[in-house]
């Protein structure tokens, strides 16, 4: 009876461990196959997804993450309908590089292949690679110092300041007003360069009216109009109608071809920015300001701005179109 009992015992537990082994292979099998099932739905979904496919067109998950962080309606249909090349990832990573303009760069390059990337950042941010005048904005007078007045952004033509004050002619020669800011900036920097060269500076030309830029611009018109669009503003493009524009020279230089070779013109390029005020058309961006380099056209903008426009070695306009309109 003892050997029929273990027997038996024998058995249920053979008979139990048979049934839990079973079990369990079958509870593997349905939590794999439910576990495959959500994966392939995963999958199936992730395939409808943007950042799967922009990989399928080559890009890798770093890139395509980037991208996604840029994308709009009209680049996502440009990338997924256009074999890859690098530079539609690699323009994405260059300073200066604004969202909004991605497809504008694109298709500057495509015509422009021995222009280097940052270059035509810089021309489409300013508008400069629409050719001059051709497209025109009002000037967004709320920006105060910071307003953009160049060859595509115009100033109405009744604005005036009306904080303009008349420079002391101890400062200028006679006739010229300024912003009151301005005047106090520039005298600051007046007293700085008499005590470090020993040469007095003078304003020989400051705010002027639309109509006296009209003037003006009729002057140089006489050689022809590239000529003057080289050399002067159209009437309601200039940024001397803004009255923070002042042309400077010296007393021991006071031509404009003396003064470039002068060394007050070199301390001013350097120490400028410290009294709020950058050198407004510099030489190698005459393709981003429209006009040949002019080594007395001095802007105020602000310490602030100024130091920075100096420390990255960009033009207001590049500043501008980066910084403040974006």
């Amino acid at each position: 009876m003892k050997r029929k009992r273990k027997k038996r015992r024998l058995r249920l537990r053979y008979e139990g461990v048979k049934f839990i082994t079973y079990f369990l292979a079958v509870l593997f099998l349905i939590i794999y196959t439910i576990t495959n099932s959500i994966k392939a739905y995963n999958h199936y979904q992730y395939t409808k997804t943007d950042e799967y496919k922009i990989q399928t067109m080559g890009y890798s998950l770093e890139e395509t993450k980037d991208l996604l962080k840029i994308m709009t309606k009209d680049i996502k249909e440009f990338l997924l309908t256009t074999p890859k090349e690098d530079i539609y990832y690699t323009i994405t990573k260059q300073k200066y590089f604004l969202a909004k303009n991605y497809l504008e760069y694109i298709e500057y390059q495509k015509s422009h292949q021995d222009t280097s990337l940052n270059e035509i950042i810089a021309l489409v941010n300013t508008h400069a690679s629409d050719g001059w005048y051709n497209n025109t904005y009002k000037t967004d007078l709320s920006k105060n110092e910071q307003i953009l007045v160049n060859k595509f952004y115009q100033l109405d033509e009744n604005f005036k300041r009306d904080d303009l004050i008349n420079i002391p002619l101890m400062y200028s020669y006679s006739g010229n007003m300024a912003s009151q800011e301005v005047i106090n900036n520039y005298i600051e920097m007046h007293k700085k360069v008499k005590e470090e060269l020993g040469i007095t500076l003078m304003v020989n030309s400051s705010f002027r009216t639309y109509q006296d830029q009209e003037e003006i611009y009729k002057q140089f018109s006489s050689k022809g109009k590239e000529y003057a669009d080289s050399y002067a503003a159209r009437p309601g493009f200039s940024e001397h109608q803004t009255g923070l524009a002042i042309d400077i020279t010296s007393t021991a230089n006071p031509t404009s071809n003396a003064f470039k070779e002068s060394n007050e013109y070199t301390w001013l390029k350097e120490h400028c920015h410290e009294y709020g005020f950058i050198h407004r058309y510099p030489e190698g961006k005459e393709n981003i300001t429209g006009y040949n380099t002019e080594s007395w056209h001095f802007r105020y903008v602000g310490k602030k701005i100024a130091t920075q426009i100096y420390n990255e070695g960009i033009t207001f306009d590049e500043y501008y179109a980066y910084y403040i309109e974006k």
